[in-house]
């Protein structure tokens, strides 16, 4: 039985993350149920007649299309942009929390952010180079931003609760 794919040109990053989770090799064969099969599922189309089959020549992540029982992958192979998005977003949000979850907690203890990611990264498959190393560490900081500022939040607002029941507590002994 030949394999249908499907190519994508990701951030390379992003590709070399994806093959490596996913059995680290090319082309990747997605597990059944999972949430990018899923996206597959819905959405895989029959080729418009106008748009030409894509050979893959500047793709940088090649998927198996997996084999559904109402979409046969000789039919139906054919992606528009809306769902590529759909499956990109899914893909980076996996490396999102990946990335968050192996280095929030190890990230405060150590001075050194270069080290930490250089070895995240070559732990998960990704290439040592400067622009990977740039776009690994600024998606981590966009993460911790945004974890600071709701735990910034969370004490201002516990705070403000803490001080509310202080006053109540003294205009009732009053």
């Amino acid at each position: 039985m030949n394999q249908f794919l499907l190519y994508f040109r990701f951030e390379p990053y992003l590709a070399q993350w994806y093959i490596h989770e996913m059995g680290g090799t090319s082309p990747v064969e997605l597990p059944r149920g999972s949430v990018e099969a899923d996206i597959l599922r819905l959405f895989l189309d029959k080729r418009p007649k106008d748009v030409p089959v894509d050979t893959g020549q500047d793709a940088n992540l090649a998927i198996v299309i997996p084999a559904f029982k109402e979409k046969e992958a000789i039919t139906y192979n054919y992606l528009d942009a809306s769902a590529i998005h759909c499956l990109h977003s899914c893909i980076r949000s996996r490396f999102d929390v990946q990335l968050w979850q192996d280095l929030h907690k190890i990230h405060p203890r150590m001075t050194q952010l270069k080290d930490l990611v250089e070895a995240w990264m070559v732990n998960h498959g990704i290439e040592f180079n400067d622009t990977n190393w740039c776009a690994v560490t600024k998606r981590y900081q966009r993460k911790r931003d945004i974890y600071n500022r709701r735990e910034k939040a969370k004490n201002v607002k516990k705070k403000c609760q803490n001080n509310d029941t202080t006053l109540s507590s003294m205009s009732e002994k009053s």
